[in-house]
């Protein structure tokens, strides 16, 4: 771990009578979204112990990641935050930044380059919401692990 980040790992101790794996790490911005990616692909395999998780939705999950931690760092200033948290049967993907923004999807445009993130994670996540929070905003998908939808 270095410093710019706290991180929380997979496989850490739930809650007592919680079966949830949870990992969260807090990101200053200046941090490639690759960590946040390895994070995602240590945490399924701590998930993977409790659970079967289809390939599909491993590859869907990893997505959603980079989307929503991407527009995180493309659209605020300061730092931001990752949450995992696994139970059965799905995976919840919270991100926590600084802009009170409210993020909406650009109409549909295969023309254009980029702006199709907000898309890709509605389609593969079975819920998705974001409202203002703690100065910033909160976005959270919930991903089913059988298979991705769609």
């Amino acid at each position: 771990m270095n410093e710019r980040r706290s991180a929380t790992v997979p496989g850490q101790r739930p809650r007592p009578g919680s079966r949830a794996v949870r990992a969260r790490a807090r990101y200053d911005g200046t941090e490639r979204v690759a960590e946040a990616r390895a994070l995602a692909r240590r945490f399924l395999s701590t998930v993977q112990t409790r659970e079967p998780v289809a390939l599909d939705a491993r590859e869907a999950l990893r997505l959603v990641v980079s989307e929503l931690v991407t527009n995180a760092r493309t659209h605020t200033s300061g730092g931001y935050s990752l949450t995992l948290e696994h139970s059965p049967g799905a995976v919840t993907v919270s991100v926590w930044d600084t802009s009170p923004e409210i993020p909406a999807a650009q109409p549909r445009d295969p023309r254009r380059i980029g702006g199709h993130g907000l898309h890709i994670v509605t389609t593969l996540c079975s819920a998705f919401q974001a409202s203002r929070n703690h100065g910033g905003k909160r976005v959270t998908a919930t991903l089913p692990l059988v298979s991705a939808p769609g």
